[in-house]
């Protein structure tokens, strides 16, 4: 499992998950892309200092992942590892799932993923056929929306037969609507939260630019983010919340509404966290949005990098109260019907179970007649 971004929430809450599945006999390999220290970061930094860190990171999660898979014997795996594209023959040999918020295409498409010029004709012709072959080779595709999705067929030709939509879930009894909450007075300010580690692809300039805008007292923006952002009256930043933690809770608690304004974004496991908690959202149209925000219902989904229209969403939620209110006892709604970590992972691990039934029972079935021969 690849240790990266919401992908590290996500791993954990299907590992706990695993946890209250008898029959499994779970073996969990973190991926990571850099280890201080390590023999292939020394070589780079003393050696080769001109190769660039992306390539030692991919080196280092492909060594990673053959360690995860030497010597070891697996009725089934399961991987969102990015590096599984070198693995394509071990993946036709034990049934596999891949699990993925988005393809390399896709990616490539959004420019706040960009690093600069596109990759050379060669380099991308090679990209996508390791991931082609990839797609080929696993016996399930486990998209987290219809947006990627419909890229992996679309762009890479995967049989439409064997990719499923299954969103990751969060954990609905924490991620759950403050118990009571007291009535606002219409003079105090409304407080819009923020949740973005990348605090620029998510879309942080965008809302700082439409607040700037705003009178003075009549919001608060509380962000939460990994980077340095210039605070100013009525912004507060916070750079040390932990996920899944009781003071980020709290802060979701505290606040009137979600707003992640992304630039790039493939999924958006915070806006299922806010929707959990019982707040509207408000997001932008990129990546697979369309399959968490039901427009009108439970919030609205904008253009990115357009603060006017953010503004006009924003203007809209808190100018009706009541609407307010009903758009986040939607959210929560929604997060049960489509995001329960329960029940969600359950589905996961019951196409594991079945690919590892197929993959064992045709042995199994040869070894006993072989047996009656005898």
């Amino acid at each position: 499992m690849d240790q990266i971004a919401g992908h590290v929430t996500n791993y954990h809450n299907l590992r706990e998950a695993a946890q209250t599945e008898p029959e499994f006999n779970a073996s969990w390999y973190e991926i990571h892309y850099y280890k201080s220290g390590g023999a292939i970061e020394k070589l780079r930094e003393r050696v080769v200092p001109f190769v660039p860190t992306y390539f030692s990171g991919i080196s280092r999660g492909a060594w990673e992942t053959h360690k995860a898979l030497r010597g070891q014997r697996f009725d089934a795996l399961f991987s969102n590892a990015s590096v599984g594209v070198f693995f394509s023959r071990t993946f036709r040999h034990i049934p596999t799932m891949i699990d993925f918020d988005s393809t390399p295409h896709q990616i490539d498409q959004m420019a706040a993923y960009s690093t600069g010029s596109p990759d050379p004709k060669p380099v991308a012709q090679l990209k996508w056929r390791l991931s082609q072959r990839m797609m080929e080779a696993a016996a399930l595709l486990q998209a987290w929306s219809n947006w990627a999705k419909d890229s992996a067929i679309r762009d890479y030709g995967a049989d439409p037969n064997k990719v499923i939509v299954n969103p990751p879930g969060i954990k609905l009894d924490f991620w759950k609507p403050a118990p009571e909450r007291a009535e606002r007075d219409a003079s105090q300010p409304r407080r819009i939260l923020f949740v973005g580690g990348d605090f620029r692809r998510k879309g942080g300039p965008v809302l700082l630019e439409w607040f700037r805008h705003q009178a003075a007292g009549a919001y608060e923006l509380h962000i939460v983010t990994r980077e340095a952002v210039d605070t100013a009256p009525g912004v507060y930043v916070y750079h040390n919340m932990q996920p899944n933690s009781a003071e980020l809770l709290k802060l979701y608690h505290q606040s009137d509404l979600f707003v992640l304004p992304s630039l790039g974004e493939c999924f958006g496991i915070a806006t299922v966290e806010a929707m959990g908690a019982g707040l509207p959202v408000i997001t932008s149209d990129v990546g697979g949005v369309a399959d968490i925000v039901d427009v009108g219902g439970n919030g609205f989904i904008v253009p990115s990098d357009n603060a006017a229209e953010l503004g006009q969403a924003i203007a809209g939620v808190f100018a009706d109260e009541q609407r307010r209110v009903a758009m986040g006892i939607q959210s929560r709604a929604l997060a049960e019907q489509r995001f329960d970590v329960r029940r969600n992972a359950a589905r996961t691990f019951g196409y594991l179970r079945q690919l590892a039934d197929e993959h064992t029972l045709p042995n199994l079935k040869a070894r006993v007649e072989r047996s009656d021969e005898v």
